[in-house]
């Protein structure tokens, strides 16, 4: 069977919209109060019709959806199957539109003919979920009135297409303005239609895991990007399979990506506790980890039988979509590690969370930076901008983590 991220992808092109503008006319001019009043009430009603559709405020058994700084951030907590109904009620079901951003990303991946294919592949997979996954998957299914192949599929999607880009960057200590590290992280993506209206901060409380916090995009419940309560912090950057020198095969028992990464979070609370586990786990494909946890971090380079590590240089690592390490790398020509690479030098200076989010900001790519966000481990405090254009381009949303895994 053919592994679909050798597959190629549909380009997508975005076409800008007109711009709309209020228009006055030349008795409401002569008449400066009404001006003010009509204009006024003309750019509110715009600024509605802009506003993004929104997941609502709700309540759901343990589980809790409500706005933080504008960021919509849903809480689960206890049993695999309580959470999963929690997240299938108030993230799948009450999310606005689901069936619309799934028939727009499989248009705009180019993979519409290739859907039953995908969903089968998916299945074939469901046996390596983790049990307790496994079971909160079938939950969400059963609670949100989804069919299951959907959300195997939304939760494969990194094993079984391409699509994804990235950026990070790793500060250590000594090189960080803060005097702890810095993790900063662009997420490239299919600027699909109202993708950005399910882009969602969920914080895990499982029975017997780690808290965790991971920023998605309903119905993914895997982890694309995430910080624990220890303060370690994890985003995926996609390597093609053909892209490794050990020139390693898919495979079809190892454990999907965005779980091998959310086992991480759920289990690990160093780099080091991170490394051991998942020399241990079978891995189904290729990828990069960049991981930082409160001391420091780097960038696990991972196939299905190598884990190469590379750490930071003169206290910084940077990573894009290649790998680097001489026993993986094939091909290390890429435009945007080429303009970060400059802070790996000694003389560079150091950087705070603005010169992170500066840095990330010139290795932008448009409408596909769909989230931009800057990890602080030891504080356990996420800085997120999501949204349309380029997320760089956007102020970023605070968010106490920390405070968020404490709560009872």
């Amino acid at each position: 069977m053919t592994d679909s991220r050798d597959w190629p992808q549909k380009s997508t092109k975005v076409t800008k919209g007109n711009d709309m503008k209020p228009v006055v006319s030349f008795w409401l001019r002569r008449r400066p109060f009404l001006c003010v009043l009509c204009f006024f009430a003309a750019n509110v009603s715009l600024a509605r019709a802009a506003e993004p559709t929104r997941f609502p405020e709700a309540k759901h058994g343990k589980g809790e959806l409500r706005y933080i700084d504008t960021v919509p951030v849903l809480t689960v907590r206890g049993t695999p199957t309580e959470m999963g109904e929690q997240f299938g009620v108030l993230a799948i079901k009450n999310a606005p539109d689901i069936d619309g951003l799934q028939t727009n990303f499989l248009k705009d991946a180019g993979i519409e003919k290739r859907f039953p294919l995908l969903k089968t592949m998916a299945a074939l997979l469901q046996p390596n979920f983790p049990k307790h996954i496994a079971t909160e998957i079938e939950s969400s299914a059963k609670s949100s009135g989804r069919d299951l192949s959907l959300l195997l599929f939304a939760n494969t999607v990194a094993d079984l297409s391409s699509g994804m880009g990235c950026s990070t960057i790793v500060i250590e200590k000594d090189r960080s303005g803060t005097g702890n590290p810095i993790f900063g992280r662009n997420f490239d993506w299919l600027p699909t239609k109202e993708i950005n209206d399910h882009t969602l901060v969920v914080v895990y409380k499982g029975e017997g895991k780690r808290a965790f916090a991971a920023v998605t995009i309903a119905p993914i419940c895997g982890v694309i990007s995430g910080m624990n309560d220890a303060g370690l912090s994890i985003t995926i950057n996609e390597i093609s399979i053909k892209e490794s020198k050990d020139k390693s095969r898919f495979n079809w028992k190892g454990t999907p990506l965005l779980f091998m990464f959310r086992r991480v979070l759920e289990e690990c609370g160093t780099v080091a506790e991170a490394e051991k586990l998942l020399r241990d786990m079978p891995r189904t494909s290729t990828c990069c980890m960049t991981i930082c946890d409160k001391s420091g971090g780097g960038v696990f380079e991972i196939t299905p039988t190598s884990l190469e590590v590379r750490t930071c240089e003169n206290g910084v690592a940077c990573c894009t979509n290649h790998f680097r390490t001489d026993k993986l790398c094939l091909d290390d020509k890429c435009w945007r590690y080429t303009k970060l690479s400059p802070l790996q030098a000694k003389d560079a200076g150091k950087l705070g969370v603005s010169e992170v989010f500066a840095e990330l900001d010139k290795v932008n790519q448009g409408k596909h930076t769909l989230q931009s966000m800057v990890f602080e481990p030891a504080e356990r405090v996420l800085h997120l901008a999501y949204g349309p254009g380029s997320a760089t381009k956007l102020k970023p949303h605070k968010l106490d983590l920390g405070k968020l895994f404490d709560e009872k």
